[in-house]
């Protein structure tokens, strides 16, 4: 199991256009692709990772609220991700979880 206080854009590169799974209080789990692994620029000097954000793509007719929710991967296992809608159209609705 991936450990998120250490994880990278590295650790996650290898998973793009790979399916996750959101675990919520509804009947149904919802599918996520992973779509995009993007590295921000660091604002703190010292040790510690570099930030970045996951971008993930699900049904537009399934649209969650800003929250923490359990998601699952095959290689990675359960993690819980706090996780954001940015953006709606007709292919899908796009989250993001960020790391700081």
């Amino acid at each position: 199991m991936l450990e998120l206080d250490r994880a990278s854009a590295a650790d996650f590169e290898p998973l793009l256009h790979s399916h996750f799974r959101l675990i919520s209080d509804s009947p149904s789990s919802l599918d996520l692709e992973l779509v995009e692994v993007t590295e921000r620029v660091r604002t703190s000097p010292g040790p510690g990772r570099s930030p970045f954000a996951l971008l993930f793509k699900g049904d537009p007719k399934q649209v969650h609220s800003p929250q923490m929710y359990r998601i699952e991967h095959d290689r990675l296992g359960a993690m819980d991700l706090f996780i954001s809608p940015v953006r709606a159209d007709q292919d899908g609705c796009y989250y993001e979880a960020v790391f700081a």
